[in-house]
């Protein structure tokens, strides 16, 4: 379209320029041929001065279109109507000049050679126009062919590695830094993530199914024993009891690991205030620090984070309860701006162990013989993660805290 636009727009400013170049011809040639006009004896005619060039027309006619002299050419229509100005027939171009004493001055000139011309330049402006557009076709499906080639190779490969399930795969990186190297780049970061969550998954699901398995196989060996004979019912009642627990154990084991796989689900922030949920965890957990003999203490100041309730009370459990289990005297519990922190009796677990405890089932030295799923730590650290906070532990002489710092 911008190619026929163009080609129009030459075409009439060409018709434009050669009018113009001809208009101005037409009025020279006036300018000599009104001073070459005399009357010799009554009789109006022009000096043999003037003679005009190549196919001008000159003629004097009179008020009633009466041809009185003639100059040039001899091949005018005189029964064409005097109208002042320029104008255009068929066949020629005319510019017609009012004078004193009701005379008229006529000067013409044949356009056909501007016809031809214009029709010639119009001929080569629609077959160029034609062929620019093939040639911008045949351009621009090359150049589109070239450029949607690395999307293409981009597409089929991530397709192969949707459809063979190798993850490990990536696709080719494109040099330079353009819009396509981006494109790649992000491609690969993308696979890169999803390899890293998919190795994290099938191993979470390794230990899980090994960390569920000895239960299960204890409290089946123990039915198993319970049903190879007939008993009475107070055995039956101590067996019952004794696979009560490891029942218990197995939910608390469960939940935990469904906590844990609900901390990939879409973030749902909120405002939470963290002064009231850690008083409330305080007095949930307030008999089990009773029976174990420690008080918890807190220090609260009024703090609102962006955040989940269910997921700040199931950290501050998770939190206060290690600190219950593997602390030693009492438990201070303090929320300021933007911050809660747990602080507790004792030397804490080795600082070259942290990292590793905050991955699943993993527990610190010593502690195998205290209850535990190795699931608390991780789902605090994996909350964390989800709200873009921090969780920091601290050693200090004879103490340690852990705080969950939020952004």
């Amino acid at each position: 379209m911008t190619t026929l636009l163009g080609a129009a727009l030459v075409y009439v400013l060409a018709r434009s320029s050669l009018t113009s170049s001809l208009d101005v011809t037409l009025r020279e040639t006036a300018s000599v041929a009104q001073g070459s006009i005399e009357n010799r004896n009554g009789q109006w005619t022009f000096s043999a001065e003037l003679t005009p060039t190549g196919d001008l027309s000159i003629e004097l006619l009179s008020a009633a279109g009466k041809l009185l002299a003639r100059a040039g050419q001899e091949e005018h229509d005189q029964a064409l109507a005097l109208h002042p100005g320029f104008m255009s027939t068929s066949e020629h171009r005319v510019l017609t000049l009012p004078l004193d004493g009701g005379l008229y001055l006529r000067v013409s000139r044949p356009s056909d050679t501007l016809v031809e011309l214009l029709e010639t330049l119009g001929r080569i402006l629609s077959a160029g126009s034609v062929l620019m557009v093939v040639v911008a076709c045949g351009a621009g499906y090359v150049l589109a062919d070239r450029a949607l080639r690395p999307v293409d190779a981009v597409a089929r490969t991530a397709e192969g590695i949707a459809r063979r399930g190798t993850y490990q795969e990536r696709v080719p990186a494109a040099s330079g830094h353009d819009e396509m190297a981006r494109l790649t780049t992000t491609v690969n970061d993308m696979l890169d993530q999803l390899e890293g969550t998919i190795e994290r998954e099938k191993g979470f699901a390794r230990i899980a199914a090994h960390e569920l398995r000895t239960p299960l196989t204890v409290l089946k060996g123990r039915l198993d024993l319970t049903l190879e004979r007939p008993r009475d019912a107070a055995d039956y009642h101590r067996a019952l009891s004794a696979m009560q627990g490891r029942v218990d154990a197995l939910v608390i084991l469960s939940e935990s690991l469904l906590a844990l796989a609900r901390t990939d689900a879409p973030l749902q922030l909120q405002p939470v205030e963290l002064a009231s949920s850690a008083a409330a965890v305080v007095e949930t957990l307030d008999e089990v620090a009773h029976r174990a003999g420690q008080r918890v203490q807190l220090d609260l100041t009024e703090s609102w984070v962006q955040a989940e309730p269910d997921g700040v009370n199931r950290a501050l459990v998770n939190l206060l309860e290690n600190a219950l289990k593997y602390g030693t005297g009492d438990v201070l519990v303090r929320v300021s701006a933007g911050e809660v922190a747990v602080r507790s009796g004792g030397p804490g677990p080795d600082q070259t162990h942290w990292p590793r405890l905050l991955e699943p089932f993993e527990r610190g030295a010593g502690t195998q013989g205290t209850a535990g799923s190795g699931l608390g730590l991780p789902l605090v650290a994996a909350l964390a993660r989800r709200w873009r906070a921090e969780l920091l532990p601290q050693w200090e002489d004879g103490a340690f805290e852990v705080r969950l710092r939020f952004p």
